[in-house]
Parts: structure tokens; C-alpha cells; sequence
């Protein structure tokens, strides 16, 4: 769609053009009126406010932007306003005339006129527009003087009956400028649109991980998106590696602040300067400061005024995350050194760790002592759970040592903290600046090396390459270190799983075997012994020997839980699902994200929720695997694991494919079945395609549903364990398709594996395979697969089986007997909110002659005003108190504090009008269980 034909089409903003579009095509019918774009800078607002003026033709035209040179002019923007307009004055009555008169040369009205100044406006409008439809424009509102914000205000809320419309745009944190007047608020783009304006825009090839970095970095502003792809280089967004770390900020934002920070009184900026060289800096060493420098801490007020701060009684920090940063580059060496120079004297006043930080900013020549003072500061850093901050003092220190095999090693050190810390692109180059440190007789740190660059590979970047490195590392870390080694090779094995390669994941297990043989596997940890014994076990599944693989599994997964590495814990999670234990892989990945998450190592807490989510989805339902999924995406996008939000991705899809979601599928598709098959991500595009084939099977789309599952199933493109368990999937599908030849290899390829586990789903979803393929008694096949369903477990796969024989039974002409099984698999659908599958079995049982008019077979419907007027963290809480949950349970479920659990839910209150948690049940607790 075309907004205009001065401009390309406007990204994403379709709802808000047709507002526009609907307030300038009322105006020119005689119904005027106001509208306020709300959003932060860089959302959009100008690019509308141009859309509009160009619907707006045979308009007379007025602009009345905010000027920051103008801010203290008394009325400056209103006389703008008036200006174009002069020739209208003398049809004023004489009171308007003479206000008017008296602005446009220049005189100050008394603070008392100001309403009469907005009367008068008001008849200049409305006697202007008497022939020709007006248009006032005002771009950064919150720029303009307050008297004329006042003025603009009091016009805007009194416009009806004239053609006249103002359009006013103001950031979001000064709409209070223009309260009264009917809002438009300018939300974030979402990723679709993202991508789309990256390919309109892009002047080279932007690389898949690169673009995952930028929508991060973005997140949902398309100027800071436009100012990226401009300010990297072609070779930068051609290749990861190549990407600055952290990204450099966006010039015009960043020329923005640095102009308001600089027009600040100087105690002022002082006061910010320190701010940015300690972020977090609390409001208690802050006024010792000031008052050891003698600077009243009321100059921060300007500060405060001007947007740059929030400032509470406990906490001082900037509004935007840039603005720290942007400062701190745009001062010169001496403001630096003073702000430095200050705060390691106020902690040393304190005795707070924090001043060696200080005092090494302050060094520009080698100091041992400092060094070995930062690498203990790092050490208790890590300790405590603070990787990023660890990070940063090892760095420094190695930048202090003298000799280079310190530097080297702390160098290591400090990247193992940047990968802990979610920062890979910066851990990487401190690995390549400690090689070219490290020699060959330093085996066991280039092992260290090794292993750190395959698993920021295989974790943030998906290269090919990334699994031989992991097992070089192996191979040198195998004499120091044989329990590090170990983890090296799970980790490649892992990892070829996770792309699809099987063979990747045999050859790691043999390579383990032989590195454990003889005194090696004394020496090695018991919680790596384990994690090669699931390793050799899932790698005989993969060739097909399940009847030794399954009880060794079983064995070894017995003495898992007593390990604390996270990362050994989510790959017996993962040997878990090899068993169909789903209870087990739940119980061990959520013990790892727990650790994990105690430890800071926010990587191997995503890394983790994987694991956790996938079980969920399956045990819990769908929609609690989304709130998983959605919150372990955010994570993965803020620290870099671009292999992990894939991954996630594809979790999403499957879990909206089985609730009947085709917006979540349709939004994912492209990036996690199209891409993911061709870059190595099988496990994504598995999920991926097992959850566009839930909705082909729940809408009877046989052909198609079996096309994609044939595509999964064949494991050397997908995750050989996601292929496995969507067999029965595809037994169904191709039946239904009208190819059992296909359907009976498949269901005979997957009978051995289901044997082999001897209980659970496996059998029972055998079972129902021979019950579709016919090659028996029917009845009796169907009969057995519902009677080894274990109760609670994988409950719409159970649904699933009753709806294949209600529907066999409603065939058979006993439609009594459909309809119980009918209504009991739609219980379970409608429970689970899986609506297309809902909608399959309602659809059966009026074949049996059922109305089907109860209203609890329904899916409950949202609350529409629940939907809209929450975000998507409110959805999310909202849904687990409507589960029952404390708000103690919903913060560490979501990660957050309690308080921050308190806030939302008073603010849930305050939107929806009601006082209690019951009443928030009954609003939202349906809607807010489906909702993302």
C-alpha cells in the first residue's frame, strides 16, 4: 500500500496512516480536531507527520516546530503559528486583534493572558479555515516554549466544528504536554517490518547474524536501525566477527545528547559526567561528591528537566541506555581524569573495592600491583554473579601486566567472563589478542582458547567451523585438563546435533571414549564420566541401537542431578528427551537455569530454558512453553546467542502451531524453516516445521502436513531427536494423504525406538500408528494406544489419539461411541487452548448428531479490553497469577523482582479498573494465557 507519492511506502505503520488519513479526510468535511503523536525519538513521528501533510493537499499549511534555540522565547512557536495567517487578524474581534497585534511585534503578554492569547489563536484559526482547510503541524512538542505548548493545548482541545486539525508530536516522556488531546502512540516495529526496512535500505549485504544483532540493538526503532546500516562498514555487516563491540551509537541520537548535555551549567554536567564514568552510581556517593567539590547537588535539576535523567530517592540513572555512553566518549581527556579522579577518592573514603577501577582509568603505564589488585576484584566479581563487571577489571588488569604471559592468561580469563556476561563479539577479539600472547608450550591455555571459540561459535554464530574447533581443543586440553576436554567434546556433539549432523555426534562420543581409557578417567570429574556415557548412548541411538542405548541412558541420567554445571546439566536434560523421560528433562533443565541464573551466566541460563521449554510444552501446554520460550528469546537477543534465538524460534512455532497460532508461525517461518535449514540450524527448523505441520494436520490439509513432515523426519536435514518423535505425525498425515506405503516404513522405523523405551507415550503412539495404518484390528490397536497414555502426560497427544478414534468410531456408525471420545479429546483441546484442533473435533462431533451448543467447549475468548491494554509483561504476569502464583513465584518464574512484579500488577489494576486478583482472573486470566 501506498501512503504517498513523494515517499516509499511507510514501514509497518498501517493503523496509524489510516487514523491520519481519518482525521485530515474529517477536517476537510468540516469536522476538525487534534491529534498527538506520542513516541521516544526515532519511532516514526516525523516520518507521519509528513505523510499527513502530503494527504492533506488544497490545505493551508502551518508549521510551528519546536526549536531548542527558541525553548526559553515566550511564545516563539505560537508566533509562527500566527505569522502565515496575519492577513485573517483583522476579521478578529477586537480583543483577538489587539492579542495578536501585540505578539506579532513582539511584546510579552502578562503570564494572566495566556488564555486570552489561546482564544484568540482559536478565532484565527476558524476564521482562517472559513473557506480553505487548515493544517497546523507542530514537530518536538515537548521543544517548544511552555507558553505556547500551553496555547497549542488549549486550541487543540477545543477544535470541532472548523476545518482546522493540529498534529502534534511529541516523545513519550513529555505527552503529559498535551493532555486532553486524543493520543496516537507509536509502538516499536515489530521484527517483520524490521527486516523489511533493512532490505529496502541496505546499500550491502547484511549477514543473517549480523541482521539478528541489528533488530537486538534496534529493538523496534527505525532510526537508530537506518543510523546503524549507515555507520557500519560493508565488511562489519558481512561477517559477524567483523562487528564492533558494543555497536558504535547512532550519530544524529548521539549528536542530540551531546548538544543537550553541553548546553547544561557546568556543575550540572559535572554531576552527569560522573554518572557516566560509574553508572549506578547511588544518590548517597554522589552528594559526597558533589560536596567534596563543592557543587550544590541541586544542580542536577537541569539535567532532570531535560530529559537525560530519571532521578528517584534511591536511584539516579539515565533515561535511555545510550546517553551514559555517548557522554562519556564525547568528553575530553581532562573532564575524564577529574570525574576518574574523584570518584576513587570518594570510594577509598568508603573503603569500596570500586576505587582500584578508578585508579586504574587514571594509569597509563604497566603497574604489577594494580594488576594483581583488579584480577582478585575480578575473581570475587565473578564470585558474587556479576560476569560483566568481572569482565572489565580483568581486562584492564591484563592491560596493566607487564609480562605477557600474565596478559595472555588474563586476557583468557577476561574473555571467559565477556561470554559469561552475554558479550561474544568482545570475547572473541580478547581471545585473538591472547594468542598472538600464548606460545606453543602453553598446551593447556590454547586448550582454554580453543574451547572458548567454539563455544561462542556454536552458540552465537552457528559457523561450520565451530565443532573442529572444540575438538582441537579436546585434543589439547586432554593432558591437563581431561575433564575440561570432555566438555568440549559434549559440546560438539551437542552441536552437531543441533545442526543435524549425527555422524559429528558418533565421532565425539568415540573420541571421548578413547580420552577416558585407562588413569585419564580417574582423574576425570564423575559429572563428565556421565555426561560421555549419555553421550556414547544418544550417538548408538542415532545408529539405531536403541536396546542398549535406552537402559544405559537411563543408568547414567540417574546420577545427573548431582552436578553443578549448568551446561553438563542441560545436555542430560537434552539425553532425557533420547528416553521420552519428559519429567526428567524438565526437572534437569530447570536445576540449570536455576545455577545458572544464581551464577550470572545469563548464556548458560538461555542455553538451559531450551531445554526447559521444549518438556513444558508437552507436560505444561503450549502456552506455558511460550512464556519460557518469549522470555528466553529476550535473553538470547540481549546476549548475543543468535544459534539460541533460533532455537527459541522454532519453540514458539511449535507451540503456536498446536494452539492454532498462524500469526506466531507465519512471523517465524521464514527466519527458522527458509534460513535455518540452509545454515546448519536443524534443531530450529524441526520445531519449526513440526509447528507449520500441526496446523496442516488440525485444519485436514493432509498433502501438506505430509510434505513438511517428511522434510523433518529425514534427519540428515533436522534434529535427529525432533525427527524421531514426529513420526507419529507423519503416520497420520501420509495415511491421510493417501500414501501408507511412506506411512508404514516410517511407522516401522520408529517402532523399535518406542519399544526399546517400553512405557509411556512411545508405545502408545506405536500402538496408534498400526491403528491408522489398518495392517490389524483397529479397534483393538486404538483401545491399546489409549490404555499406555500415561495419565498427564503429553495429555494432547492423548486428545490427538481419541479425536483419530472417535473419528474411526463415527465411521464405524457408533456414534455413541464417537462422542465420548470426542468430547473427551475436546476437553484437552479446549484446556490447552489448542483451537484448530478444537475446532476439528467440534466439527466430528456434529457429525455424530451433537449440537455442540454448551458454551464450556469453547476456547475462551480475550478480554478485549484486557488485550489491549496490556503489554506483553503484564500478559505474562497476568497469566501466572490467574495459575495461582504468589508474587514471590511470578518473579523468579519471569526473572524479575518482586517489586517489579508489584508495580505491574498495580498498574494492571489502574488500566483495568478493578481492585482485586479475583476480578483480574475472571477479566483476563483466558486472554493472557494465549497471548505471547
Amino acid at each position: 500500500m501506498t501512503y504517498g507519492t513523494e515517499q516509499p511506502p511507510i514501514i509497518g505503520r498501517q493503523a496509524e496512516c489510516q487514523r491520519l488519513a481519518a482525521a485530515v479526510g474529517a477536517c476537510r468535511g468540516g469536522c476538525g480536531g487534534a491529534v498527538l503523536l506520542t513516541g521516544g525519538h526515532g519511532i516514526g513521528k516525523t516520518t507521519l507527520l509528513r505523510y499527513a501533510s502530503q494527504l492533506a493537499h488544497g490545505f493551508r499549511m502551518v508549521r510551528a516546530d519546536g526549536v531548542p534555540a527558541e525553548q526559553n522565547l515566550a511564545y516563539g512557536a505560537v508566533q509562527r503559528l500566527v505569522k502565515p495567517l496575519a492577513l485573517d487578524i483583522p476579521q478578529l474581534p477586537s480583543q483577538s486583534r489587539e492579542v495578536l497585534e501585540r505578539l506579532l511585534l513582539g511584546h510579552v503578554s502578562s503570564p494572566g493572558e495566556r488564555t486570552l492569547i489561546g482564544v484568540a489563536v482559536l478565532a484565527l484559526l476558524a476564521q482562517a479555515s472559513g473557506h480553505t482547510p487548515v493544517l497546523v503541524v507542530v514537530d518536538d512538542l515537548h521543544r517548544v516554549d511552555a507558553e505556547s505548548r500551553y496555547s497549542i493545548g488549549f486550541v487543540a482541545r477545543r477544535l470541532s466544528s472548523e476545518k482546522a486539525l493540529i498534529l502534534a508530536a511529541t516523545e513519550s516522556h513529555t505527552c503529559a504536554a498535551g493532555s486532553g488531546v486524543p493520543l496516537l502512540r507509536l509502538a516499536r516495529l515489530s521484527d517483520q517490518d524490521c527486516l523489511t526496512l533493512i532490505a529496502r535500505n541496505r546499500c550491502s549485504p547484511v549477514a543473517l547474524t549480523v541482521r539478528e544483532v541489528l533488530l537486538h540493538e534496534a529493538d523496534g526503532n527505525p532510526l537508530v536501525l537506518l543510523e546503524l546500516l549507515r555507520t557500519l562498514t560493508p565488511a562489519e555487516l558481512s561477517r559477524l566477527p567483523r562487528l564492533p563491540d558494543p555497536l558504535p551509537l547512532p550519530p544524529r541520537p548521539a549528536r542530540l545528547w551531546l548538544t543537550e548535555f553541553r548546553r547544561l551549567p557546568e556543575d550540572c554536567r559535572k554531576l552527569v559526567l560522573l554518572l557516566a564514568a560509574e553508572p549506578g552510581l547511588d544518590p548517597l556517593t554522589l552528594l559526597r561528591v558533589a560536596r567534596r567539590t563543592s557543587i550544590d547537588p541541586s544542580a542536577l535539576k537541569p539535567a532532570e528537566a531535560a530529559g537525560l535523567l530519571t532521578v528517584s530517592r534511591t536511584a539516579i540513572s539515565f533515561r535511555h541506555d545510550y546517553l551514559g555512553r555517548a557522554i562519556h566518549q564525547g568528553s575530553d581527556l581532562a573532564e575524564l581524569h577529574w570525574a576518574h579522579g574523584e570518584l576513587a577518592r570518594a570510594f577509598t573514603d568508603t573503603h569500596d573495592d570500586r576505587r582500584y577501577w578508578h585508579e586504574a582509568a587514571l594509569r597509563s603505564e604497566t603497574d604489577a600491583d594494580l594488576a594483581d589488585e583488579l584480577e582478585q576484584q575480578a575473581t570475587h566479581a565473578r564470585q558474587y554473579g556479576s560476569p560483566a563487571h568481572a569482565a572489565a577489571l580483568m581486562e584492564r588488569s591484563a592491560q596493566l601486566s607487564r609480562e605477557d604471559h600474565r596478559r595472555g592468561r588474563r586476557l583468557v580469563t577476561a574473555a571467559d567472563y565477556c561470554h559469561r556476561a552475554g558479550q561474544p563479539r568482545r570475547a572473541a577479539r580478547l581471545l585473538d589478542r591472547a594468542e598472538t600472547l600464548t606460545g606453543g608450550d602453553q598446551p593447556a591455555l590454547r586448550g582454554r582458547i580453543a574451547y572458548l571459540k567454539g563455544v561462542i561459535s556454536v552458540q552465537h554464530t552457528a559457523a561450520p567451523d565451530a565443532c573442529a574447533e572444540l575438538l582441537t581443543a579436546a585434543d589439547l586440553l586432554a593432558g591437563d585438563d581431561p575433564s575440561q576436554a570432555v566438555k568440549a567434546l559434549v559440546a560438539a556433539g551437542e552441536a552437531g546435533l543441533h545442526a543435524g549432523n549425527a555422524a559429528l555426534c558418533a565421532q565425539a562420543g568415540r573420541r571421548a571414549q578413547a580420552l577416558l581409557s585407562g588413569s585419564a578417567r580417574r582423574e576425570t570429574e564423575p559429572a563428565s564420566r556421565w555426561a560421555v556415557d549419555v553421550l556414547l548412548a544418544v550417538a548408538d541411538t542415532l545408529r539405531g541401537r536403541p536396546a542398549t542405548a535406552v537402559p544405559r541412558l537411563r543408568e547414567h541420567l540417574d546420577t545427573a542431578p548431582q552436578t553443578e554445571d549448568p551446561l553438563l546439566l542441560a545436555w542430560a536434560s537434552h539425553g532425557a528427551l533420547f528416553i521420552a523421560d519428559d519429567a526428567r528433562a524438565r526437572a534437569l533443565a530447570g536445576r540449570a537455569v536455576a545455577l545458572a541464573r544464581t551464577a550470572g551466566d545469563t548464556p548458560a541460563m538461555v542455553h538451559a530454558m531450551q531445554y526447559l521449554s521444549y518438556p513444558e510444552c508437552w507436560l505444561s501446554g503450549p502456552g506455558t512453553a511460550t512464556l519460557t520460550a518469549t522470555e528466553a528469546l529476550r535473553l538470547a537477543r540481549e546476549t548475543g546467542q543468535l544459534t539460541c534465538v533460533r532455537n527459541l524460534m522454532g519453540i514458539l512455532m511449535l507451540a503456536a502451531g498446536v494452539t492454532g497460532d498462524t500469526g506466531t508461525c507465519g512471523q517465524y517461518a521464514d527466519r527458522v524453516v527458509g534460513e535455518g535449514q540452509a545454515h546448519g540450524l536443524g534443531l530450529a527448523s524441526s520445531l519449526g516445521l513440526w509447528g507449520l505441520a500441526h496446523l496442516d494436520l488440525a485444519s485436514g490439509n493432509w498433502a501438506e502436513a505430509a510434505a513438511k513432515l517428511r522434510r523433518l523426519v529425514r534427519t540428515r536435514l533436522g534434529h535427529p531427536g525432533v525427527a524421531i518423535e514426529a513420526v507419529p505425525s507423519y503416520v497420520e498425515a501420509a495415511v491421510r494423504a493417501g500414501d501408507p506405503q511412506r506411512a508404514q516404513r516410517a511407522a516401522a522405523a520408529f517402532a523399535p525406538w518406542a519399544e526399546a523405551i517400553g512405557r509411556g507415550w512411545p508405545i502408545a503412539l506405536a500402538a496408534r500408528c498400526r491403528a491408522l495404518l489398518g495392517t490389524g484390528d483397529m479397534e483393538h490397536d486404538f483401545r491399546r494406544a489409549l490404555r499406555l497414555h500415561p495419565v498427564g502426560d503429553r495429555e494432547l497427544e492423548l486428545a490427538r489419539t481419541c479425536l483419530l478414534y472417535g473419528e474411526y468410531l463415527n465411521r464405524e456408525r457408533r456414534r455413541a461411541d464417537a462422542r465420548a471420545q470426542l468430547r473427551e479429546a475436546a476437553d484437552i483441546f479446549r484446556r490447552h487452548q489448542a483451537r484448530l484442533w478444537l475446532d476439528r473435533a467440534r466439527a466430528e462431533l456434529r457429525a455424530t448428531g451433537d449440537d455442540w451448543n454448551s458454551a464450556e467447549d469453547e476456547v475462551p475468548a480475550p478480554d478485549a479490553r484486557c488485550a489491549a491494554a496490556l503489554t506483553s509483561r503484564q500478559h505474562q504476569i497476568v497469566r501466572l497469577v490467574a495459575q495461582g502464583a504468589t508474587n514471590k513465584e511470578v518473579a523468579a518464574r519471569l526473572y524479575l523482582s518482586p517489586r517489579t512484579v508489584d508495580y505491574h500488577l498495580r498498574r494492571v489494576f489502574e488500566r483495568l479498573g478493578i481492585t482485586s486478583r479475583a476480578d483480574l482472573i475472571r477479566r483476563c486470566g483466558a486472554g493472557s494465557a494465549s497471548h505471547p
